[in-house]
């Protein structure tokens, strides 16, 4: 009788705290006052996370100033008292999100279509979750079912739009912007990105893309007449246009209002160049350039307006600089080039991929690949596919190998080179010829005596044989 006593005792004392604290918390929450709730929480015991309400109105101050994972911590809690609420669900899935646990996310999203396959919240949620996982496909399916609900829907034509432009079907995409926009024309970011894709895709000579994205940019400016990034637009459409006066014209008019952005530097002195304004054009493009010293274009531009103008001595430098910028990286240049001349040999194009492999050697004589490679391309065709002149490249080739073998000592194919070489001596030999001629890749012509194919298959027998009784003397001594 004591003990009951005791516990009604001690209910009747506490949890009165708990139940009074919840009004005051759901006002202070009402009121956006999330720190006031966060400081009372410093009261809480253990034994107040059985609670789900005040577990969830301390996960909702939480999420209210950005502390996601302890908002996470809270809401997980009331997880694990009541999986079925929608509200925590979502309070849940948003928390999970930002703390980069998607996959949880996910789970809450298809839970709560598993009670309401229709929840217009939930399928969206997972559409623009998997729009962030790179799943636009299935993103796709969320959004086109929400559409058919509600066809008109800007915020869901923009998304659908989002999802075919990741998908590089830039053509869909402009089909779902131009809906989106046609149902919301004071959108002007939407207008920006529909103009974007339509002048990706326009060409002077099969579409009109340019007067589409002008006519939703001249739309888009009535409900924003000041916006910068469509007068920008509008200026540029112009210019791909070739209408360079009029860019000029527009340009001009944002430089007036300070815009020194480097696509307005950029283009404005294109347009002013263009128009053979030359000598205005050259402030706008030094400043353009000092703001990317990588761009050749302008560097060109720049130089040649210099030279059109009062310095050509300037514009010499500016050449020179334009000419080294456009110089690729040595690394994917010489990879470049070495693909471009796998590709010639696999097709039987000898000349074109010995030309290549001959290029790459002078860049790298010491890597005697390359010279092999070219050579073997000729020894791989069939004798009466070779015309005359592949077979003085082979013969170069040959020649050039074995010569660079013998210098760098490398054996490994003097066996094969001794056997090509006594091949072109009996040639020489029986046709009662002295040398025969080599056409080099270079277009240069050459010739190769017999003496000389003597002396290298001689050079090449002999160290084939010191080889032989190295490996011999090696083996013994290994033996003893």
């Amino acid at each position: 009788m004591k003990k009951c006593f005791f516990i009604l005792t001690y209910i009747s004392f506490c949890f009165p705290v708990i139940f009074a604290q919840q009004p005051e918390w759901r006002d202070l929450i009402e009121k956006k006052q999330f720190e006031a709730v966060i400081v009372q929480a410093a009261h809480l015991q253990p034994a107040d996370s059985a609670d789900f309400s005040t577990m969830y109105l301390l996960g909702q101050a939480y999420d209210g100033v950005l502390k996601y994972r302890n908002a996470y911590a809270c809401y997980r809690q009331c997880y694990v008292l009541d999986s079925t609420r929608t509200d925590l669900l979502n309070a849940l899935a948003r928390v999970s999100i930002n703390i980069g646990k998607a996959n949880e996310a996910e789970i809450c999203y298809q839970q709560i279509l598993q009670y309401d396959s229709t929840n217009f919240n939930a399928n969206y949620q997972l559409g623009r979750l998997y729009v962030q996982l790179g799943k636009s496909t299935d993103a796709i399916g969320y959004y086109t079912y929400l559409l058919q609900r509600d066809s008109t829907n800007p915020v869901l034509l923009k998304a659908l739009g989002d999802c075919y432009t990741r998908m590089d079907s830039l053509s869909e995409s402009i089909a779902y912007y131009y809906t989106a926009f046609e149902n919301n024309k004071e959108n002007a970011p939407l207008a920006v990105v529909l103009v974007n894709n339509l002048l990706t895709l326009y060409d002077p000579y099969y579409n009109n893309y340019a007067d589409d994205a002008a006519s939703v940019c001249d739309t888009a400016l009535i409900h924003h007449p000041e916006d910068r990034t469509l007068r920008q637009k509008k200026a540029m459409i112009h210019y791909l246009k070739r209408d360079y006066q009029k860019a000029d014209s527009l340009y001009s008019v944002l430089l007036s209002e300070q815009d020194s952005s480097y696509i307005t530097l950029k283009y404005s002195g294109c347009a002013r160049y263009y128009s053979r304004n030359w000598f205005n054009a050259i402030e706008l493009l030094e400043k353009a350039f000092e703001k990317d010293t990588m761009a050749y274009d302008v560097c060109i531009l720049l130089a040649s307006a210099l030279g059109r103008t009062y310095d050509p001595l300037k514009a010499i430098m500016y050449f020179d600089k334009a000419e080294k910028l456009m110089e690729p990286d040595e690394f994917w240049s010489s990879t470049l080039m070495k693909y471009r001349a796998e590709i010639y040999t696999r097709t039987g194009d000898c000349k074109k991929g010995g030309t290549l492999y001959y290029q790459l050697w002078k860049n790298d004589t010491n890597n005697i690949a390359y010279i092999y490679n070219m050579q073997r391309c000729f020894a791989l065709k069939n004798i009466p596919d070779t015309s005359e002149e592949d077979g003085q490249r082979f013969l170069f080739a040959c020649y050039l190998y074995t010569s660079e073998a013998i210098r760098l000592d490398y054996r490994k194919n003097f066996k094969y080179q001794d056997e090509l070489l006594r091949k072109f001596e009996e040639e020489m030999f029986f046709r009662g010829l002295k040398s025969l001629p080599m056409h080099l890749p270079d277009n240069k012509k050459n010739s190769l005596s017999i003496e000389k194919v003597k002396e290298m298959r001689s050079i090449i027998q002999e160290r084939m044989k010191s080889y032989r009784d190295d490996s011999g003397q090696m083996e013994s001594e290994e033996m003893d």
